[in-house]
């Protein structure tokens, strides 16, 4: 929600790795290539927590989902989360959703299992004005950031995308055991429309929420406490801090957490 931290440069990056693959050098290169993002990532606060939550994303869906577990990634992206529900849980019955085209194609491909959607969840069905920042695919969403990367701003690509609601998009036999949301402020509309799917089946649900794209919608932090909590969740961040009071929720908000975790009571 926050600015993340940067990246590294995916040009020297990329180069590097076309380098190597002509030497024969491609794993041990990309392998030190990974170590000074590790590296940097020691230095940088930020870039810190990233590492921290991601390695506990990755220990709540080991947890969490059984081998034929169903999962719902809202604002799949490239699909990093999801290649871990598709090998985590197998024979589960899936749904992603990604509303940018080219990501969405690519995820159809990569993933014939898996019920991929080319659309936003929110809390109205229909359609939308979409900003596909078109430099950094992550940072797109229903609202244009204000924080957007050196550069990123000028290429902002304007789209109509499709919206549906979970509670009326969700098959009557689909029981989602967890929902996996990033996108990047829409939290609460999405929440808003999956309201009913919450209170039947208090499925876990990992989601961003902080200042610098919650407030582009205009949302309260205790918007979203209560609507959780009102469906039988309790919220803790990834490092195991919580249940949260409503308060300490809305406190948060400015703070560099952005992970969090509402688990079943």
């Amino acid at each position: 929600m926050r600015t993340r931290p940067p990246r590294g440069s995916d040009t020297l990056r990329k180069a590097l790795l076309s380098l190597a693959t002509l030497v024969g050098r491609e794993e041990r290169v990309r392998g030190w290539v990974e170590h000074a993002g590790e590296a940097r990532a020691t230095l940088d606060p930020l870039a810190r927590r990233e590492l921290r939550d991601a390695h506990a994303t990755r220990v709540v869906l080991a947890s969490v989902l059984r081998t034929d577990s169903t999962a719902i990634d809202v604002g799949a992206n490239e699909g990093t989360v999801l290649d871990a529900i598709v090998r985590l849980a197998p024979a589960g019955r899936h749904i992603a959703y990604e509303p940018v085209p080219q990501l969405c194609e690519r995820l159809v491909g990569r993933f014939p299992a898996v019920d991929v959607r080319c659309a936003a969840l929110a809390d109205v069905a229909g359609t939308s004005e979409f900003s596909h920042v078109l430099d950094a695919p992550a940072y797109s969403g229903l609202r244009r950031r204000a924080d957007l990367p050196a550069g990123a701003a000028a290429r902002v690509q304007r789209i109509a995308v499709r919206t549906e609601r979970l509670d009326d998009a969700l098959p009557q036999d689909c029981v989602p055991a967890l929902i996996k949301i990033d996108v990047e402020g829409a939290e609460l509309q999405v929440l808003r429309g999956a309201v009913r799917t919450l209170e039947r089946h208090r499925p876990h649900v990992l989601f961003e929420h902080g200042s610098g794209g919650a407030d582009l919608y205009g949302t309260d932090p205790r918007d979203v406490y209560d609507l959780l909590d009102g469906a039988g969740l309790r919220i803790f961040d990834l490092d195991g801090e919580g249940p949260y009071s409503r308060e300490r929720f809305q406190a948060t908000f400015t703070e560099p957490i952005w992970n969090f975790l509402a688990a079943p009571r």
